[in-house]
C-alpha cells in the first residue's frame, strides 16, 4: 500500500519533471547584444515603416490616457505615468509643425468631446 503510494508518486513526479522541461524549452532568452541590435535596427530603420513604429510603441509603451487637457503615458519599465499637459503638448506641436503641414490628407479639423 504505502509502495504503490510511492511508485504513484515518482510517477507523477516524472511527468511533471518532463512537462517543466516542455515550458522550459519554450522559454526564450535573450542576450544583451541581441536585445542592443535589435534596437539598433528599430533606431536604424524607415521612421515611415508601419511595423517600426509598431515595434517601438509594443517595446516601450503600457498604456496611453487621453484627457481633453492632456495626455498620461504609462511606459514599460516603469510604474511612474508621465503626464503631457498643455505646455509641452505646445512645444511639441510647435516641433512637428513643419511635418504636419506636409502631411497630404491630414485634417485641422478637432472634433468636440461627446456629451457627457
Amino acid at each position: 500500500m504505502i509502495t504503490e503510494r510511492i511508485e504513484k508518486r515518482q510517477h507523477e513526479k516524472e511527468e511533471l519533471q518532463a512537462q517543466l522541461a516542455v515550458e522550459m524549452a519554450k522559454q526564450v532568452t535573450l542576450t544583451t547584444p541581441q536585445v542592443r541590435a535589435y534596437l539598433y535596427s528599430l533606431r536604424q530603420g524607415d521612421k515611415n515603416d508601419e511595423n517600426i513604429k509598431r515595434g517601438i510603441i509594443n517595446i516601450f509603451l503600457r498604456a496611453v490616457y487621453l484627457y481633453d487637457d492632456r495626455f498620461i503615458l504609462v511606459l514599460n519599465g516603469s510604474n511612474t505615468p508621465i503626464t503631457i499637459d498643455d505646455i509641452l503638448l505646445d512645444e511639441i506641436e510647435e516641433g512637428l509643425e513643419g511635418d504636419l503641414t506636409s502631411c497630404a490628407g491630414c485634417s485641422s479639423l478637432v472634433a468636440d468631446a461627446p456629451p457627457e
